[in-house]
């Protein structure tokens, strides 16, 4: 009789020959020492180097081999499929994370649906360019979500399974994987927890590309916020047009001495946006379920913008 697995560990990996096996050493011992079953799963995104034949020695992790590089999100989506644990943990095999904590990330399953490695503490390596990109995205994500986020794509999380299962179809196969779970858990009105971590510097060579990822994130939280909620979209851009039309009004009544065309069109621009909103909004409302997953608690109501966050 297979014994009931409660904590699948997905690991994605493309050619991290010179970390995989500290890394699965140290989970090794952790998972030894912690109150819950386990597995480990070590997805390989088409390594090159000798990153497959260095897993195949560890008889304790699921090793998936796959010949091509498919991405990040792919790897973690395969992976999750293949466990067989009611909650998923990932975390990168580069040394960035801090393993130790894992034990801490498990306290807290039961009470919360999602449990986040927030990159915060004391040690944090990361570049000016990632700083700054990560500020933008975060006031942009509070200004279409309401709520502000310290990390927003921390690779290093623990989640029901079910929540990644559900929304499969949405979730991209690239590095955009981690701040889609996001937003959907703050839509969604998932309970969501922080937990303050180190972030330590990566062995070997990183595979972000700042600038072409970023504009990626950008375009994704646009995408993931019309799909949800549309009118937190079309509202801005409806009023802001609307807003120009005024402006437009008013200066051509202070030189022309009549309202010329251009403000006409903005206003109509404006209602055309307010309405797709309001009809999309709509559809969304009408044809999808927002029941959360069972066992997920109630949302919280924090007053310091952080609700659904602890």
């Amino acid at each position: 009789m297979n014994e009931k697995i409660e904590v699948s560990i997905v690991i994605p990996v493309y050619n991290e020959e010179r970390s995989i096996t500290e890394t699965l050493d140290q989970l090794t011992v952790i998972l030894d020492a912690v109150d819950r079953t386990s597995e480990i799963i070590v997805v390989n995104d088409g390594s090159t180097d000798g990153t497959a034949g260095i897993v195949r020695n560890y008889d304790r992790v699921l090793f998936v081999d796959r010949k091509h590089n498919r991405g990040y999100g792919y790897s973690l989506k395969e992976g999750i499929e293949k466990a067989r644990g009611e909650w998923i943990l990932i975390a990168d095999a580069d040394g960035t994370y801090p393993l130790k904590e894992i034990p801490a990330f498990m306290k807290e399953m039961g009470q919360f649906d999602m449990i986040v490695g927030e990159r915060s503490k004391d040690i944090v390596h990361m570049g000016i360019l990632n700083r700054l990109a990560k500020l933008i995205l975060k006031e942009l994500i509070y200004i279409l979500t309401y709520r502000w986020i310290i990390d927003i794509n921390s690779g290093f999380r623990l989640f029901r399974k079910e929540i990644a299962l559900k929304y499969f179809n949405i979730i991209p196969d690239g590095f955009s994987f981690t701040t889609t779970v996001t937003l959907i858990s703050i839509i969604e009105k998932y309970r969501v927890k922080y937990i303050p971590i180190d972030y330590h510097k990566r062995s070997g060579k990183s595979h972000i590309r700042p600038v072409v990822d970023f504009f990626s994130f950008v375009i994704l939280i646009l995408r993931i916020i019309t799909y949800f909620k549309p009118l937190r979209f079309f509202l801005p851009i409806s009023f802001a047009f609307a807003l120009g039309s005024v402006f437009r009004a008013v200066r051509d009544i202070m030189v022309e001495n009549h309202i010329g065309s251009l403000a006409v069109i903005l206003v109509f621009v404006s209602m055309q946006s307010f309405f797709f909103g309001l009809l999309a909004d709509l559809i969304v409302t009408k044809f999808t379920s927002h029941k959360a997953v069972p066992g997920s608690l109630p949302p919280s109501d924090n007053s310091d913008g952080r609700a659904d966050l602890q």
